[in-house]
């Protein structure tokens, strides 16, 4: 190492690191602010929505019977058969009834074939 000449054989230019960051500041394009209409955009989006809101509460509910109501918490899956039996005076009168409609909507098998005989 000590036989290489010391040579400098980089130069920088004169006033070179004065200027640098006025060159590096003009090479940098300057960030646009955002155009209006996107805030525009944005509040007929979030007033649009709030009147969307505001008309479904001021629709009036519609009343719903208690049979009515008891389907719907069924039908959500909150309440069991059980609970509904259980709500009942006579869970056992309230199955025969649920049975007698079940069987009044089946037509008899034999209604429906012609008699044969022999």
């Amino acid at each position: 190492m000590h036989q290489l000449p010391k040579q400098k054989p980089f130069t920088i230019p004169d006033n070179y690191f004065e200027e640098l960051p006025d060159r590096i500041l003009s090479k940098v394009k300057v960030k646009e602010s955002s155009p209006i209409w996107y805030w525009a955009a944005a509040a007929v989006v979030l007033l649009s929505l709030g009147w969307w809101q505001l008309r479904d509460a001021s629709l009036p509910a519609l009343p719903l019977t208690a049979e009515e109501e008891v389907l719907l918490y069924i039908e959500s899956g909150h309440w069991s058969a059980h609970d509904v039996l259980s709500l009942a005076e006579d869970p056992n009168q309230l199955l025969d009834n649920i049975i007698e409609e079940e069987i009044a909507k089946i037509a008899p098998l034999w209604a429906e074939e012609e008699e044969i005989w022999f």
